[in-house]
């Protein structure tokens, strides 16, 4: 799949964070660039990542677009497939009810048509159900390439001790403060 600007951009900031942080010195981190702009493809992106974060190394794999749509046409099949027992197995049972009941009215079409429906509409958008399999399969694995963002956990400050109060005792707001004499 064709790398775009913003994926480009994307690696670009964690080239330099990791020249930042000291794991890259200035010539590798203008060699790298340079092999960043000329990038075409994600697979392009890859390498220069590869020795500074574990998430472009080990789980990063890119697919080709003829196998993201081999993914989506499973996908779809898997779709299809519970579309068609969740039209079967209904009706075998409310048809089967009717049968043995002997009635003369037909009430299991009010079963019929809804999960006939639901298959038609699965198999008659068919390629839109791949379509839209693919392009997710394809943002995932463009947010397989950004980089994971740093969680900084903020620490809770202590509340703010008064000069005067002696250690420990936390300052009391106006109203708090028991009037003096």
């Amino acid at each position: 799949m064709r790398a775009s600007d913003r994926d480009r951009a994307v690696v670009h900031d964690v080239l330099a964070e990791a020249y930042a942080e000291g794991r890259l010195d200035r010539d590798e981190l203008d060699e790298r660039t340079t092999v960043v702009d000329a990038a075409k493809t994600y697979a392009d992106l890859v390498p220069p990542l590869r020795d500074l974060t574990v998430d472009a190394a080990v789980s990063v794999t890119l697919v080709s677009r003829p196998d993201l749509q081999r993914q989506a046409e499973g996908y779809y099949r898997e779709k299809l497939g519970e579309a068609f027992m969740g039209f079967l197995i209904p009706n075998l049972i409310v048809w089967t009810i009717w049968f043995f009941t002997h009635q003369s009215f037909p009430w299991p079409v009010f079963v019929l048509i809804p999960t006939a429906g639901n298959l038609v509409r699965v198999i008659s958008s068919k390629q839109s159900i791949i379509d839209a399999r693919v392009e997710k399969l394809e943002r995932r694995q463009a947010k397989a390439l950004e980089p994971p963002k740093s969680s900084k956990s903020s620490k809770p400050k202590p509340a703010k001790e008064s000069e005067s109060s002696a250690p420990g005792e936390a300052i009391l707001s106006e109203q708090e403060k028991p009037e003096q004499a």
